[in-house]
């Protein structure tokens, strides 16, 4: 890992706090998809009301080194070569800037004992997660499950419908089932998928994961005639209902198990990575902010020595799996992130 020194160190911390919530604004206007395209001129985004602040934002893009002026126009820019590479992965922006209400209430939440906790921005959330995981980890799960002439993907925790959207462009016939505990994912989906063939007819299912029998009797009381070769993703979402513990992620794989025994699985997940591992690797992963998030509501992100252990206890053989970003440890590899593809046993392991 490259050494910085302190006033490095310092800079790169303050940097944050001015880039994301510009990236994560720009992102989601598709602002940063024109830079990516070529030389643009600062009056030819006419959907910015205030030039000026714009004027101002693409001047401090470049004086961080993600834009450069062009010398043959005044207010011309173009995206450097690592401007390309940032504002490409500007979903990551978005994802971490869904928690904003919650470091703009830090002052209260330390101070005020009657302040609740904030929760995430869960359309940023949504759309900041699809933009993370689409590009990267959705086509692996999907050269996954090539050969399993899949006949209908439930998609627990849809989010934006990204992966969905996806499933349909390459399994065309597919039977798609959509399930989140938000509306507003499942909103969302429905909009996204309907882009890639407004012919499909989307099963929509608002429940939580961890209700397996609510959802699961739901899927097959829509579903009457229900195709062979079911496959159920999970991206995400565990840390959501584990509460940090490993028997009930057990749980919730026997009960879909139970109600589903057919049922084929493609889990991915974050692990949780040690606070050293982390220090040592701070300028490789975002991990500390995504585990700092998640301990602070709550939510319980599993070690990859702890997903060993349910790997071992659930009705389930793993047949593929890919591991994402790994950080040396002296334990060996651990990964910050993982799919699995899982197929159910003839019997359940005792």
């Amino acid at each position: 890992m490259t050494k910085l020194n302190t006033r490095e160190e310092i800079i790169f911390l303050i940097r944050g706090f001015f880039s994301n919530p510009i990236l994560t604004s720009l992102g989601k206007a598709g602002i940063l998809d024109q830079f990516i395209e070529g030389e643009f001129r600062l009056k030819d985004f006419k959907l910015i009301k205030n030039p000026e602040v714009f004027s101002y934002i693409v001047k401090y893009l470049a004086q961080i080194g993600l834009l450069s002026a062009s010398n043959s126009e005044v207010d011309s820019y173009s995206a450097t070569p690592l401007g390309k590479k940032i504002f490409a992965r500007y979903g990551t922006f978005v994802l971490l800037h869904s928690y904003k209400s919650f470091m703009d209430d830090v002052d209260s939440l330390l101070f005020d004992e009657n302040t609740p906790t904030p929760k995430c921005d869960r359309l940023e959330n949504v759309i900041g997660s699809g933009l993370t995981h689409g590009s990267r980890y959705f086509p692996v799960a999907l050269k996954m499950l090539d050969k399993t002439k899949l006949g209908t993907m439930i998609d627990m925790g849809c989010g934006d419908g990204f992966f969905l959207s996806s499933v349909v462009e390459r399994f065309p016939g597919v039977d798609i089932v959509a399930s989140d505990f938000s509306q507003i994912a499942l909103d969302q989906t429905v909009l996204n998928v309907n882009k890639v063939d407004n012919s499909i007819n989307i099963t929509t299912i608002l429940s939580d994961l961890y209700n397996v029998e609510k959802w699961a009797s739901e899927f097959l009381e829509k579903n009457k005639q229900v195709k062979e070769n079911i496959a159920i993703s999970i991206w995400y979402v565990i840390h959501e209902i584990s509460q940090g513990s490993v028997e009930r992620v057990i749980n919730l794989f026997n009960n879909i198990h139970k109600f589903l025994p057919k049922a084929q699985l493609i889990i991915g997940k974050i692990t949780r990575i040690d606070d050293e591992l982390l220090a040592e690797n701070r300028l490789l992963s975002v991990m500390p902010e995504f585990q700092f998030f998640h301990d602070i509501s709550g939510q319980g992100i599993l070690k990859w020595s702890e997903y060993q252990t349910i790997l071992e206890k659930i009705p389930y053989t793993l047949t593929a799996e890919q591991i994402f970003d790994p950080l040396s440890s002296d334990t060996g590899e651990i990964p910050t992130g993982f799919i699995w593809h899982l197929v159910p046993n003839d019997s359940s392991k005792s």
